[in-house]
């Protein structure tokens, strides 16, 4: 449950309900006015949900905090959880999460919500052993390609760089030509790790469906078990991306990747000897300005 949010499983028009039995009428005409056109009557102002019940801030206080909700922008959290599911796109989830009167408290839900995610992927992974059967198929692997698309991009040059650290024959498929390369020498003993999330770019879907048929293995790192590289990879990494903001979360993803590759460095036997070469390289290159 992310911490401060009422009953976090229940449905929020439930607790609403429950709450305005044990209330006054006034509770029962916001109840009813905010059932209309349910879920969306939820994410009104406050002063149109107010004109239309013929209530006044205190009773929507007391309906609220009775029902569990510390103000109308964590119910306001809480109704766009339930419709994540239906805002394909960021101008869907803006009309909907950023909507004035859930803009009160919103950094202070986004941190909450943020750390429940991650804390919520890495115990799931953890508990469940994924995390563990990834790392060991990409240090069993002769060559390791990442992908990664369009924003997606950004994630699998991370992983790649944190990966190439500590291990050898790591290849970020960033180009045409690197692609072409892959699909051209790729097999059975090689590893493919593919970021992919919604609305799933199509030429990672292609690019691991073919791999796979070269019988290169795939650890998908994506957001749902529907997700189209979920069903086909040899093992999905689903991290939660769930998010209060007009863009899917990017939290949890970077934390399950910062953790498969320091699970990868803390199990390789070569990880020390090879960080310490590409200090001595970086020294000769004069990359940074600080040691």
């Amino acid at each position: 449950m992310i911490a401060g949010y009422a009953s976090f499983w229940s449905e929020p028009l439930d607790l609403l309900n429950d709450a305005a039995e044990s209330l006054g009428e006034a509770e029962r005409r916001l109840t009813d006015t905010l059932t209309e056109d349910y879920p969306h009557s939820l994410l009104r102002s406050s002063s149109e949900i107010l004109e239309a019940a013929g209530a006044c801030h205190r009773d929507l206080h007391r309906l609220l905090s009775t029902a569990g909700f510390r103000d109308l922008g964590e119910l306001h959290a809480r109704v766009t959880e339930r419709l994540n599911a239906q805002l394909h796109t960021p101008k869907e989830r803006f009309q909907t999460r950023l909507r004035p009167a859930a803009r009160a408290g919103l950094v202070h839900r986004m941190a909450e919500h943020e750390a429940a995610g991650v804390t919520a992927t890495l115990a799931h992974l953890d508990d469940s052993g994924a995390l563990e059967l990834a790392a060991s198929s990409i240090l069993v692997a002769r060559r390791r390609f990442v992908i990664g698309e369009g924003k997606s991009s950004a994630f699998a040059q991370i992983l790649a760089a944190d990966l190439g650290s500590v291990l050898s024959n790591v290849c970020l498929l960033g180009d045409a030509d690197r692609r072409l390369d892959a699909l051209t020498d790729a097999g059975a003993n090689d590893l493919a790790i593919a970021v992919s999330l919604r609305r799933y770019d199509r030429m990672t879907v292609r690019l691991t469906e073919s791999l796979t048929q070269r019988g290169t293995s795939v650890i998908a790192v994506t957001d749902s078990q529907d997700a189209p590289l979920a069903s086909t990879a040899d093992l999905a990494l689903v991290a939660c991306t769930r998010s209060t903001s007009f863009v899917d979360s990017p939290t949890a993803v970077v934390a399950v990747l910062h953790a498969l590759a320091t699970l990868v460095a803390a199990r390789s036997k070569a990880a020390q000897r090879r960080l310490e070469r590409r200090e001595e390289a970086h020294r000769l290159l004069d990359h940074y300005v600080r040691p």
